[in-house]
């Protein structure tokens, strides 16, 4: 037989504890769930989340320097979907082995080559 769910919600997290024991006293599986909302960051809804939050975030991890490396050039050079602005940067950073790779919203597109010259005459 399936398991049934059933989800309750409290504005007082005191009532909320109190409920969760006496179910539990009752011999029922209670758990408490996590009311933060689940945000994907990957492709366009990670720009969009560095857009509205400054500064440098973890945005993926290597077990190795190539993989990283490649993730940052696409980060950059905005190849990875939801980056195509150029307005982000990128770097890697090795910790205990492992690869991690940062981002950051700069607020201002990459210069492309001979963009933004006018003739003088």
């Amino acid at each position: 037989m399936g398991k049934t769910t059933i989800r309750v919600q409290f504005d007082d997290p005191l009532d909320a504890a109190h409920f969760l024991q006496q179910c539990r006293r009752k011999g029922l599986d209670a758990e408490l769930e996590d009311s933060r909302p689940q945000v994907k960051r990957n492709g366009p809804a990670l720009a969009a989340w560095l857009k509205s939050h400054p500064g440098w975030y973890e945005v993926g991890e290597s077990v190795n320097r190539t993989a990283a490396n490649k993730a940052v050039l696409k980060i950059r050079n905005g190849e990875r979907r939801g980056f195509e602005s150029g307005k982000f940067e990128a770097r890697m950073e090795n910790h205990d082995g492992r690869w991690l790779v940062y981002a950051r919203h700069v607020g201002r597109p990459k210069p492309q080559p001979g963009e933004g010259m006018e003739p003088l005459f």
